[in-house]
């Protein structure tokens, strides 16, 4: 029995050494901040996948800050800005990815989905392949998409809950007006600093 207490001691000493290892800047040794640094620079010197990410980043931020404080009927997300400005960098087939990325993002990092994934992805989806495939103005674009977009899952809203509709209304023009700023002040500017 002595022996059995003495291996489970040591067991017990060993587990606690390697989390030791793993916790604060323990974990984070010369070598994985070198290969970290390698990894994120190319991202410099390819500045369109380096704002596909950093939109990523900024959709899933935004949509936990509307879950966490409640802000879902003020339309904010950005999603839509994501998919039309790098659908009009990358073109239709990675815009179209991108589109499902950044709507599949934005829904799950808010614990929103439900039963309306089942047209909302695809919409964003295809509105990245169509706007890859468009050379007009981006602001024009932007606000076409969103009005688009917004009457396809009202018309949606209207055919499957039609309790949810008054809600959604207010959402949707809280989110146009959102969409209508954000297209109208940075995709341009975003855009030229992409470099397109």
């Amino acid at each position: 029995m002595k022996d059995f207490r003495e291996k489970a001691e040591e067991a017990s000493t060993r587990l606690k050494e390697e989390a030791g290892k793993f916790s604060g800047l323990n974990f984070l040794t010369r070598r994985r901040i070198f290969l970290l640094s390698l990894l994120i620079l190319p991202a410099f010197f390819l500045t369109s996948y380096f704002a596909a990410f950093v939109l990523m980043i900024l959709t899933v931020a935004v949509s936990l800050l509307v879950n966490r404080y409640n802000l879902n009927r003020f339309g904010i997300e950005t999603a839509t800005f994501s998919t039309v400005t790098m659908a009009t960098v990358f073109g239709p087939e990675t815009g179209a990815a991108l589109g499902l990325v950044y709507i599949c993002l934005q829904m799950f990092s808010g614990s929103t989905p439900g039963v309306y994934m089942i047209w909302v992805v695809p919409s964003y989806a295809a509105a990245g392949y169509i706007i890859g495939g468009l050379n007009t103005d981006i602001i024009t674009v932007g606000l076409y998409t969103s009005v688009i977009l917004q009457s396809i899952f009202t018309f949606m809203t209207f055919l499957t809950s039609r309790s949810r509709l008054p809600k959604f209304i207010q959402y949707v023009v809280f989110n146009l007006t959102i969409n209508f700023f954000l297209f109208k002040t940075l995709a341009t500017p975003f855009i030229h600093a992409v470099g397109m």
